[in-house]
């Protein structure tokens, strides 16, 4: 080899040598770290994930049935007794005691904290050790299996904190044999920002799936009490979205979709009243004219009526058969399980339509028991 070829290849290896650092993770010194601590990250959660087979989302069946509940007193057990064969977790919120998540896991149900908060409980790195702790306390002291957070309504600028926070709450949680979940909204476009259907993206949804045990979408609150529009709390296409939306995102595996187990009624004049209902339809005076519609491409039963002021009232509800047709898109996108905000609102036809998908499938013989799926 002669020596101007020698030189030309040496010159080749300097400027591949010092482009690489460029191509392989360049940018600011923050961005790399980052980028390294998300591998190392997602690379000890395989290990962990391998080591720990309990991780994975608990389920008696087919699928997993996981609601929210809130815990009253004593007696709550009881209120879980008559589905407890079905439940395989509960989110509880309402100060719930060692015992009554020691007769939860008798009967075979897991238990979650449900925790709430503001950017003050993670902006910081003492904020967000602090309240991880706290968490881990309560899941010690209580027995929990698991946190369920449910941040909502934080501003979008708070989204690195709250990755951080994400990463070292699952951290530490799985350090310790608990889990990690979330409640996350419907969120299909990141410059929507003017309610809870579109809230601000202040998380990630890739650090979500890639931090968390499970992933409730709360499939919800399509039109909300202090917005302006009127229609159902939720409908099949609209919930259909939302799951396909997080499918690209979390692994399917620890999907949940979130279900409403009530109603809104609505008083159609302006400034005209508007409250949510924990029953399927309108509690109105015996001989109240009521007219009922079913919409089908929402797939929800309305109601209309007049109150004793004669002002006119839509009533949205949301009851088996708007149920019915959300457990056809569970079916049909192949999610895990289902969550009902909150259990004791469930009704008992609900309950029979739960547990008629939960044991025999999508389908009966001749095809018809499920709605038409747009």
């Amino acid at each position: 080899m002669n020596l101007e070829k020698w030189i030309w290849r040496c010159s080749i290896l300097m400027a591949v040598l010092v482009a690489a650092p460029w191509a392989y993770g360049g940018g600011s010194e923050e961005t790399n770290r980052a980028e390294a601590r998300s591998k190392v990250h997602q690379e000890n959660g395989r290990t962990r994930q391998a080591n720990k087979p309990g991780r994975e989302l608990k389920s008696k069946g087919r699928r997993c049935i996981s609601p929210w509940f809130i815990y009253r007193d004593e007696d709550s057990i009881e209120l879980l007794k008559p589905n407890a064969d079905i439940i395989a977790s509960l989110s509880i919120t309402g100060g719930a005691t060692r015992k009554f998540v020691r007769q939860c896991h008798e009967l075979g149900v897991e238990t979650y904290l449900l925790v709430g908060g503001k950017e003050q409980s993670f902006d910081t790195p003492e904020h967000r050790k602090e309240t991880i702790d706290g968490y881990l306390r309560q899941c010690q002291e209580i027995g929990f299996d698991g946190i369920d957070l449910d941040h909502e309504g934080i501003d979008g600028k708070f989204r690195a904190s709250h990755d951080l926070f994400l990463r070292e709450a699952s951290e530490k949680l799985h350090e310790h044999g608990k889990k990690l979940a979330i409640c996350v909204s419907y969120m299909m476009s990141t410059s929507r920002t003017t309610s809870k259907t579109c809230m601000p993206d202040f998380y990630t949804p890739k650090i979500v799936g890639e931090t968390c045990d499970m992933v409730r979408v709360m499939c919800y609150d399509m039109y909300s009490r202090s917005g302006k529009g009127v229609g159902p709390m939720s409908t099949q296409p609209w919930a259909k979205d939302a799951m396909r939306f997080w499918l690209k995102y979390v692994p399917r595996k620890k999907l949940i979709m979130g279900l409403p187990a009530y109603s809104g009624d609505f008083e159609m004049t302006f400034g005209g009243k508007r409250k949510w209902v924990y029953a399927d339809r309108p509690v109105v005076p015996e001989g109240t004219e009521i007219e009922r519609v079913w919409l089908p491409y929402e797939q929800v039963n309305t109601y209309r009526y007049l109150d004793k002021k004669g002002c006119i009232h839509f009533f949205f509800s949301s009851d088996y058969l708007s149920t019915r047709a959300h457990l056809e898109t569970v079916e049909r996108l192949d999610i895990p399980g289902i969550a009902f905000w909150h259990y004791e609102a469930v009704t008992p036809e609900t309950w029979k339509v739960v547990r008629d998908w939960h044991q025999r499938g999508p389908r009966d013989e001749d095809g018809s028991w499920w709605l038409v799926f747009p």
